[in-house]
């Protein structure tokens, strides 16, 4: 049985080689051959360092050329920033006040860096820094929030300054094209199996729909529905934070297995 260190270098390696793009399978065929010489390597009394080096990087330097690219990685990449402008838009659609400006351009290209890459940044490095431990969890979820918090003050900040308007349609048009939309993307993930796609849609969109319908259709804009969705929101952001927490607590026991 490997040590904790020689555990946590493999998990920092499957990281490492997952964020670079590289093939599954290159990574499952990588992990096992190492595997294999890390259990070899301690059985005779020798340490972690004297196999990989000690370092994450430099031992990826050695082996990437190695290992061949994801296919079809810039086509997942090209539907993922489709789903994510639906994953933006179409809670704007189902409130009836969305409209397209400049400043919601630059809103969206805002949190797909903080919240897409962010994201990722953020848990990859507490994980490679402190592993398993219970302030990885701290201060993932802690960044988390710290979005949230900005995702809420953007809407605001928007709303008093729109910017140049491209597109505003009626409140009417706008929820139908909304409930459209929703309808498309949940079919469209359930199909490809994509259930925390689907999930996280659902949660993002509830928000709007339990607010238009526990207000009986009241503005947006008013008092009552922002308070109502701005809690549904924060109810839905715990969701997902936990969901993804079960997600890489599932995805580790699998791969120590």
């Amino acid at each position: 049985m490997l040590s904790k260190k020689a555990e946590k270098f493999l998990l920092d390696l499957r990281l490492e080689l997952m964020a670079r793009g590289k093939s599954s399978e290159d990574i499952e065929e990588m992990e096992e051959e190492l595997r294999d010489h890390l259990t070899e390597a301690e059985a005779r009394g020798k340490s972690v360092e004297s196999v990989t080096g000690g370092s994450v990087k430099e031992y990826i330097r050695s082996i990437s050329e190695e290992l061949s690219l994801e296919a079809g990685l810039k086509k997942k990449g090209a539907l993922l920033l489709v789903y994510l402008f639906g994953l933006f838009t179409i809670p704007s659609l189902l409130s009836g006040q969305f409209e397209l400006s400049t400043s919601l351009i630059i809103y969206y290209l805002l949190v797909l860096l903080f919240l897409g890459y962010g994201s990722f940044y953020v848990i990859k490095e507490m994980i490679l820094k402190y592993g398993d431990d219970k302030r990885t969890y701290i201060f993932s979820i802690a960044y988390e929030e710290f979005v949230f918090a900005g995702m809420i003050g953007g809407q605001f900040i928007i709303r008093s300054h729109p910017g140049i308007i491209i597109y505003e349609g009626s409140p009417e048009m706008n929820f139908i094209i909304g409930l459209s939309l929703l309808g498309v993307f949940l079919i469209t993930t359930l199909f490809m199996k994509r259930w925390f796609f689907t999930a996280l849609l659902l949660l993002l969109a509830m928000p709007e729909l339990v607010a238009r319908f526990a207000t009986g259709g009241a503005s947006p804009m008013s008092e009552r529905y922002l308070i109502i969705s701005m809690v549904a929101l924060f109810i839905s952001n715990i969701i997902v934070v936990l969901i993804l927490m079960y997600m890489s607590k599932k995805e580790k026991s699998s791969s120590e297995s």
